[in-house]
């Protein structure tokens, strides 16, 4: 007795569609993994959250630093100082003016005492003889009794919107 074995089926080849659709969806895989790699997380970046910069000098931490003023010669100097020694600071904020100029800026001066932080523009530190516009900055020099010195440039801005109440002490005549 003879055998019989069924004749095999033709190879089916696979339709058009299949293979597109296929390939369309490997390739939206590939290109939509790699999103990360042109647009990385905001969280992985540093940055300053503020308005102004910091500086830290010793043990004393400045934050927010910025000049509020209108360029008119005389600025609040605003921000937060934080002193994590154990002892006081004295703490001296002067702006670096030309060297060619006929008066030199003043500057201020402020105690911050051990574990303390002080608002600077609630102390009334301001600068005379900057005549830098909004937008502008300004070398300040800092020097903390404790921790020597250092030279940043702060950032002037408009005294508008949430600035508009800082604004310089009256002169007295």
């Amino acid at each position: 007795m003879k055998r019989r074995f069924p004749a095999p089926a033709p190879a089916r080849r696979p339709s058009v569609r299949r293979v597109s659709a296929a390939l369309a969806g490997v390739a939206l895989a590939a290109v939509t993994a790699g999103c990360e790699l042109n647009s990385p997380l905001q969280t992985q970046a540093s940055y300053q959250p503020a308005d102004g910069i910091s500086a830290n000098v010793g043990n004393l931490a400045l934050r927010d630093l910025a000049l509020i003023g209108n360029g008119d010669g005389t600025v609040v100097v605003n921000g937060s100082a934080y002193n994590s020694g154990q002892q006081d600071v004295t703490v001296q904020i002067s702006a670096q003016g030309d060297p060619n100029a006929a008066t030199p800026p003043t500057g201020s001066e402020l105690q911050v005492g051990p574990s303390q932080q002080v608002t600077l523009e609630s102390k009334g530190l301001q600068l005379n003889q900057v005549s830098a516009k909004p937008g502008r900055l300004v070398p300040v020099k800092i020097t903390a009794s404790t921790g020597g010195t250092v030279v940043v440039k702060v950032p002037v801005l408009a005294p508008t919107d949430y600035y508009s109440t800082v604004t310089p002490a009256p002169t007295g005549s």
